[in-house]
């Protein structure tokens, strides 16, 4: 009687939590929150649907457009760029560039970065003309070197935030 009642309880736990990791990574209910065109130089690919943040598109529409070789074996979807098939070939050919445009939402959060990293840069600069000017009255070694390690790393964060709105620039294409 024991086993019975041990072998259902066990059955119940295991048949129990396997539905609940199906419904965790299952999208069946997911709420679609918005609709896409993909498109090509003006022609549309496909239709992309954005679920939980992510965007779903067709892979075979996707594999055509960017000239991808695409193979379906079992379970299993192989995608495999021109340029590496015909690099096994000995033979070689430039990779297309592509580039995508951004939304104006992304233009947005892009300049409201660079503004903010602008912000930062200039915070940092004062910060470092206050501690220089402690510098100057500071007498202790300790008090000195700490000071510059302070300054260091103020330059170093400024050198970062360039970094970050040069990058942005390159992205908003200014």
């Amino acid at each position: 009687m024991k086993k019975k009642i041990i072998g259902i309880a066990a059955a119940a736990l295991l048949l129990g939590s396997s539905i609940g990791y199906a419904a965790s990574s299952s999208l069946i209910g997911a709420k679609v929150t918005g609709l896409f065109t993909v498109e090509q130089n003006g022609k549309k690919i496909a239709d992309a649907v954005i679920i939980n943040g992510s965007a779903y598109v067709p892979v075979r529409a996707m594999s055509e457009a960017t000239g991808t070789g695409l193979a379906v074996e079992g379970k299993t979807i192989t995608m495999e760029s021109k340029a590496t098939a015909i690099a096994e070939t000995g033979t070689t050919v430039a990779e297309p560039v592509t580039t995508r445009v951004l939304t104006e939402t992304e233009r947005e959060t892009l300049r409201s970065k660079m503004v903010t990293g602008e912000r930062a840069i200039a915070k940092y600069r004062e910060v470092i003309a206050q501690t220089e000017s402690e510098l100057a009255a500071a007498t202790g070694a300790t008090d000195v070197q700490g000071l510059k390690d302070f300054i260091a790393d103020l330059e170093s964060r400024i050198a970062a935030t360039e970094t970050i709105i040069a990058d942005i620039k390159a992205q908003l294409g200014e």
